[in-house]
């Protein structure tokens, strides 16, 4: 199985990801954009990432689904934890229109945190499919 240090590293390079993502998501053109690279595209440029670095060693899709599943829920979370309460000031502060939506969201706050939940376990099967897709190809690219 996975071992606490790679678990921790896997964290911490998906949450910051996710918090960059958060960032740019905060420029109104393209937060629909960066919303769907974090739902799609976070397990193969972290898991492309670490193999450049040494850190994955071998390829094992056990390992690989597990891996796109932690890195799609964690970066969805760090992309939350950035994106909501800024764009709800963007909207207080600003009358942003664009970020309406993100205003009707917090009022209703009972209602927040169980769609951040479920978008995060969204988030973890979509990046755990790409993952897969990631692997299968590194590995077809490996034995060429």
């Amino acid at each position: 199985m996975l071992n606490k240090t790679f678990l921790k590293i896997i964290s911490v390079c998906s949450f910051i990801v996710g918090a960059i993502l958060g960032i740019f998501a905060l420029i109104p053109l393209f937060t629909q954009t960066i919303f769907l690279i974090q739902m799609l595209i976070c397990a193969p440029f972290i898991i492309i990432y670490l193999r450049k670095l040494d850190i994955i060693k071998t390829l094992e899709m056990d390992k690989c689904l597990i891996m796109g599943a932690i890195i799609g829920c964690i970066s969805f979370l760090g992309l939350s934890v950035i994106f909501f309460p800024f764009a709800s000031l963007v909207n207080i502060i600003f009358k942003a229109q664009s970020f309406l939506w993100v205003k009707v969201l917090m009022v209703n706050f009972g209602f927040v945190l169980p769609m951040i939940l479920f978008i995060s376990l969204l988030s973890a099967l979509l990046n755990m499919f790409s993952a897969f897709l990631t692997m299968s190809v590194l590995q077809y690219i490996s034995k060429k």
